[in-house]
């Protein structure tokens, strides 16, 4: 049977059960953020639930605790001195006969034959404000699991500034506190009404609220219950604080308090994870606003690059323009009988139309390739920098880094010849399809085909300079039984033009191909670096974005989860207010 079973209602078993599985949902969720001592706090609180109803006696050291217990249980059951004599917590806990055992490293339980025990276990505590740190840190790891605190203090000395945040620390607790103002035998009663009024006044001012104030004086109490003059008794004062403690604090009184006394702790504890993802929440999405807007700006500024890039996709286009216009102009001006002799050589003609139509433009295409590539290589290199260097001085990475699995940002590595080879290559298969090469010897072998049919000269027939060195000669004129005149004027004015007019337009063509060719390319292939830079600069936020958008869905789903631990235990405390 559990120790506080004889006390339950009925009626309180099932919000009792509903606080039990209160705390371990809050246990599981403080778990989850890895809040190891308040997972531990909470464990302890858990497993007190079943126990006696716990009495935690504090106080600096020096200020009579032990004098106090001593007077409560009317014999010496704890070392009295005036140094820091104990460095344990001692449960004191009721027992046929005396016995003491150790529970851990800092927590020893004594049993003794004391009635009052056989309902409240009563910790004592080291003293607050010691030399020995460990005094003070191992009492406010016990104060989280107390159902009633009664906080000691000397008169000579009240409420000092340590003692305020002791206490401050107990009502963080949301614990119940009552306040043994010790040693009033060494004031006058006038003294003593004034340094309650002091006592007062500070607790409602600086810890917001009103305490209960017992004056006493634990040594005249124990000396008078030992056997002293009874006047002792009565200038003790201690019969009031026994009457609140045996008679007051009665057992309906105490179960109150003991099935409060979890709720209070919990409630401690969701608020401070409260206060925690409400932070976690805030920076979070901060961030991700933040790194939304730097995703609508690299959106914009790729917008902005493929745009400014246009201009030399347009120096590009002009060179393509200026290159027809250039090898219409050639064409022209030598598939003309006045050129025979250009047109009778393939090697001079070609030579003649790199000279004069590609030479110069090739070196401007030249140039417009390389100063793409450096504007795209700067540019992206720019974006890069900007991108990174907003992130790290607006996002608060540095709060997260040994979260975050990945490594966020690093070095922009960008090859330019890489880039370069990639559009240069595209470019000159492009201008390779023009193939001018092939395009010289169809102009030459159509022109000087068109003069040999001109001549009524088959496939086979002698070479077109012998015919034309030989028309002049009157042997040839009488053969043909035609004139030079007009042969020549055949071949100049009706069968050339419309050749050299086939090879404009057939030329004009394929240089037009050319032109939406290396449109696409300069337009496709500068696209392709600036997304790939932009796919770079995302791969390396990668792990950060990705980070905060689990890292928030964690904590919108932990704050769901502790609101609704937060309203079972309103509800829960309100049932118990209510019932008991």
């Amino acid at each position: 049977m559990n120790n506080t079973e004889h006390l339950i209602d009925e009626r309180l078993r099932p919000l009792i059960e509903s606080e039990k599985q209160l705390l371990s949902d809050l246990i599981n969720l403080a778990q989850a953020g890895e809040h190891k001592e308040d997972v531990r706090q909470l464990g302890d609180i858990l497993a007190g639930i079943d126990e006696l109803f716990l009495l935690v006696v504090v106080g600096e050291f020096n200020s009579g605790k032990s004098s106090f217990i001593n007077a409560l249980f009317g014999q010496k059951t704890r070392v009295e001195g005036p140094i820091p004599v104990d460095d344990r917590i001692t449960i004191l806990k009721y027992g046929e006969q005396e016995e003491e055992r150790s529970l851990s490293s800092f927590v020893t339980e004594k049993r003794l034959p004391i009635e009052f025990l056989r309902d409240v276990s009563l910790v004592d505590t080291p003293g607050t404000n010691s030399v020995i740190k460990q005094h003070q840190e191992v009492t406010e790891d016990f104060i989280p699991r107390a159902d009633l605190v009664l906080f000691i203090t000397s008169i000579d000395r009240p409420l000092t500034e340590s003692e305020r945040q002791f206490l401050s620390f107990i009502q963080k607790w949301g614990k119940k506190i009552i306040i043994v103002l010790n040693k009033i035998d060494t004031k006058d009663e006038a003294e003593i009404s004034e340094v309650i009024s002091f006592v007062d006044d500070k607790c409602r001012e600086m810890l917001g609220f009103k305490p209960l104030i017992f004056p006493v004086a634990a040594k005249l109490a124990l000396s008078a219950k030992l056997g002293s003059h009874p006047r002792d008794w009565t200038r003790s004062r201690f019969e009031q604080l026994e009457d609140y403690i045996f008679n007051k604090l009665s057992e309906r009184e105490r179960l109150r308090l003991k099935l409060l006394s979890p709720l209070d702790s919990a409630n401690t504890v969701a608020k401070k994870l409260q206060t925690e993802y409400s932070g976690k929440f805030d920076l979070l999405s901060e961030d991700a606003a933040k790194i939304s807007h730097l995703e609508e700006q690299l959106e914009a500024a790729c917008v902005e690059m493929h745009s400014n890039f246009q201009k030399f996709v347009l120096q590009v286009d002009g060179l393509i323009v200026e290159l027809r216009d250039s090898g219409v102009d050639f064409l022209d001006r030598n598939v003309r009988v006045r050129n025979i002799n250009l047109l009778r050589s393939e090697t001079k003609f070609l030579e003649e139309f790199e000279r004069q139509v590609l030479a110069d433009w090739r070196d401007k295409m030249d140039q417009n390739v390389n100063e793409s590539v450096d504007w795209i290589v700067r540019n992206n290199m720019q974006l890069w920098n900007n991108m990174l260097e907003y992130f790290n001085t607006q996002v608060h990475k540095a709060q997260y880094d040994s979260k975050i699995v990945g490594r966020v940002g690093g070095q922009f590595i960008y090859d330019r010849e890489e880039i370069h080879a990639r559009i240069r290559r595209e470019a000159e298969t492009r201008i390779q399809s023009l193939d001018h090469r092939e395009e010289v010897r169809r102009v030459i072998g159509s022109s000087l085909n068109a003069l040999q049919q001109s001549f009524g000269l088959g496939a086979g027939a002698v070479g077109l300079g012998v015919v034309l060195t030989s028309i002049f000669t009157t042997a040839l004129l009488d053969v043909t039984g035609i004139s030079a005149a007009t042969l020549l004027f055949t071949a100049s004015f009706f069968i050339l033009p419309y050749k050299r007019k086939r090879a404009i337009e057939e030329f004009r063509s394929k240089v037009e191909k050319l032109r939406e060719g290396m449109r696409s390319v300069f337009e496709d292939k500068s696209a392709d670096e600036i997304n790939r830079a932009v796919e770079k600069i995302e791969e390396a936020l990668e792990p950060y974005t990705r980070f905060v958008k689990s890292e928030r869905s964690k904590v919108e789903e932990r704050s769901t989860k502790l609101s609704q631990i937060v309203e079972r235990l309103s509800y829960i405390k309100r049932e118990i207010e209510n019932l008991v």
